[in-house]
């Protein structure tokens, strides 16, 4: 899978594309506070376990659509 370098907050940040995928992932370091929407999801990883986890929203500053 392609691997590139985008803007995320004005900080460097490397994004894995997969266009067959249904939710992404943000390092919680890598947001602010103000970000976060307050609501949580669950999420079913492939080894079966189940997170909660927050949603936030954000913008990747990418020339890639």
């Amino acid at each position: 899978m392609p691997v590139h370098k985008e803007m995320m907050n004005g900080m460097s940040v490397t994004v894995l594309r997969d266009t067959g995928c249904s939710t992404v992932v943000v390092r919680r370091s890598l947001l602010r506070d103000d970000q976060l929407t307050g609501k949580d999801e669950i999420c079913f990883l492939i080894d079966g376990t189940v997170r909660h986890t927050p949603v936030a929203e954000v913008e990747v500053d990418t020339p890639i659509l």
